[in-house]
């Protein structure tokens, strides 16, 4: 198996802009019409002042939140992407998972490995604290990160994809079997020195290997990604989204894990994979409050868009966490085309729990640029 730190800039610039290009095309297959129930406009519930709280980096985006209020710096974030160049080419694989602290969900500093934290958006002295190994399941992307704070250490969920048994990227003359995308798990005493489960927690067995191609085959479902991660009372709780066979594009699944979270024999998906919890749900992130769960993605049919501009922050709510109930969407902020990747922080307040609403504004223009260039949030009370 070829080491992805070896395989040459030449290389690392075809095959990902390839992957790039491709990435854009699966995430813009979604319906361009709503179900009813996706088409109401809740987005006077909200308030925002379309502040950046980071910006400044090439392509950022799925900005995770955990608060701990008896710490100097009571918000820690997670988010991934690209910081000073398209593809991270200084670092090994492509996306990659870094790390920001605050005092308040306004002013951020994002690490930097040995030196000082950067609160002034020096986008070329970020250090990521996740990135791509040399496995199989995980050579190029490290994303997605969801964290969850639990008996005194950070436990998260990640994304993770991998050029497969054959050891060549996506569209790569002579690869066999396509890339594989599954979901991995992590814990760490300070949230920047991780130490990985040895396997994927969910992963596709079917995929391994294999030339599953879901553009072009009807019948396919797999592709585990994206996960959003809780610790639910008594058990580990996981959902996550992945590709469902037909013509419903990529949905929401469930997963629970009653041991430990980083042992991937201890995990089960509780759903049929041929029925989501939720079709057409992408980037899902759930949060409870009280009794009630919030789930929020970014699927297609926003009104009046098409392809990247068709998808939308929406929301949909839940007592079990297992049977949802969508309520509607959310507009863009009237600067920007899109807004994606949302991540949902409950904030306990003597005024009443405030939901906070992060997610990252798209560049759009002609031709669209699909990068991540904001990040910001909304909230309700």
């Amino acid at each position: 198996m070829q080491d992805p730190t070896d395989r040459g800039e030449v290389r690392h610039r075809r095959v990902g802009a390839a992957i790039v290009a491709a990435f854009a095309l699966v995430m813009a297959v979604y319906s361009d019409e709503a179900p009813p129930s996706r088409a109401a406009d809740i987005s006077d519930q909200w308030t925002r002042t379309q502040t950046d709280v980071l910006s400044g980096f090439v392509n950022m985006y799925n900005p995770h939140i955990v608060y701990e209020p008896d710490s100097e710096y009571p918000f820690r974030m997670w988010f991934f992407g690209w910081a000073s160049a398209d593809m991270n080419p200084d670092v090994p694989g492509c996306d990659a998972i870094y790390h920001a602290r605050a005092r308040d969900l306004d002013h951020w500093e994002v690490y930097c490995g040995d030196g000082p934290w950067d609160s002034e958006r020096r986008v070329g002295r970020w250090v990521p604290v996740l990135h791509a190994q040399n496995e199989f399941y995980d050579q190029w992307h490290n994303g997605d990160p969801s964290v969850v704070r639990h008996d005194g250490r950070y436990v998260m969920a990640y994304s993770s994809t991998g050029f497969d048994k054959d050891g060549l990227g996506e569209w790569e003359p002579g690869d066999t079997d396509l890339d594989i995308s599954c979901v991995m798990a992590a814990a760490s005493e300070d949230g920047i020195h991780w130490t990985r489960s040895k396997a994927p927690i969910l992963i596709c067995e079917p995929e391994i290997g294999e030339r599953q191609d879901p553009l072009q085959d009807a019948a396919y479902t797999g592709m585990f990604h994206r996960p959003s991660l809780m610790w639910d009372e008594d058990r580990w709780r996981l959902w996550f989204d992945y590709w469902v066979a037909g013509p419903r594009g990529i949905g929401m699944g469930h997963a629970e894990c009653h041991g430990d979270p980083l042992d991937p024999a201890a995990w089960q998906i509780t759903n049929d994979l041929a029925g989501p919890l939720i079709p057409e749900w992408p980037n899902p992130d759930v949060v409870r409050m009280g009794d009630t769960y919030y789930c929020f993605a970014d699927p297609g049919g926003y009104p009046g868009g098409t392809g990247w501009t068709s998808r939308q922050i929406a929301e949909a709510v839940s007592k079990d966490g297992l049977n949802w109930e969508v309520l509607g969407y959310i507009r863009p902020d009237d600067d920007t085309p899109a807004c994606h990747v949302p991540e949902a922080l409950v904030l306990p307040s003597e005024q009443g729990d405030r939901l906070i609403l992060f997610y990252a504004c798209q560049i759009g223009g002609e031709p669209y640029d699909y990068r991540y260039n904001r990040i910001r949030y909304m909230e309700r009370r």
